[in-house]
């Protein structure tokens, strides 16, 4: 089978066309996890917060690359099952349209780890840890924030006059955007202008 090999981190990707993935999201402060699947897992660990890098333990998160959607629903539908009296609603800061309101699981970490244990065991492809695959990601899409940058001046003119205290605003996804590179240590100097990276280090909202 395919999907029956365990890769480096290092080489994750979207997975081929009709492949899907089983993911899970544990929360960095709470005992909470997202559990779901998705054929753009990256796409999902963002909607849920714009700093999920922070928001979300992607060091104890991991996913599992099935080879077509329907693997990957089963998969899902009997954790779901087996963990039902850890079902809970979703956390208060997960944006509503995104939450995927029976999908989230209280005091499970265990027993998805576990699962996590047996998916590997059976020789599936398993990527253990999210920080890595969420920084190949990033490396690979880091051209984007080029063109972040070009909207962003066209609707809000030249950066030096932009507010750096932006929370709650528009500008405030270009500030996470960037703070995730820094946060996964993914170099972006070579991609955006010196202004915006002079603006990023007044308004970044990680240590210095």
């Amino acid at each position: 089978m395919a999907g029956r090999t365990i890769v480096p981190l290092d080489g994750v990707g979207t997975g081929a066309s009709g492949g899907a993935f089983l993911y899970v999201f544990p929360c960095a402060y709470e005992d909470y996890a997202k559990l779901g699947i998705s054929k753009e897992p990256f796409a999902r660990l963002s909607a849920f917060a714009p700093r999920y890098f922070e928001f979300f333990d992607l060091e104890r998160g991991w996913l599992v690359r099935a080879d077509a959607v329907r693997e990957a629903r089963q998969w899902e539908t009997r954790l779901h099952r087996h963990l039902r009296t850890h079902a809970a609603p979703p956390p208060l800061l997960v944006p509503r349209r995104a939450a995927g309101h029976t999908e989230w699981l209280r005091g499970a970490q265990a027993a998805l780890e576990a699962a996590r244990d047996d998916f590997i065991r059976q020789g599936f492809t398993v990527h253990a840890s999210l920080r890595t695959w969420a920084r190949e990601r990033l490396c690979a899409e880091r051209w984007r924030l080029a063109t972040m940058e070009q909207a962003a001046v066209a609707r809000w003119g030249a950066i030096e006059f932009w507010p750096w205290q932006v929370e709650h605003t528009p500008l405030a996804a270009v500030r996470d955007s960037l703070d995730a590179c820094r946060a996964l240590e993914v170099e972006f100097s070579d991609v955006v202008s010196a202004a915006l990276r002079e603006w990023h280090r007044r308004s970044s909202l990680l240590p210095p």
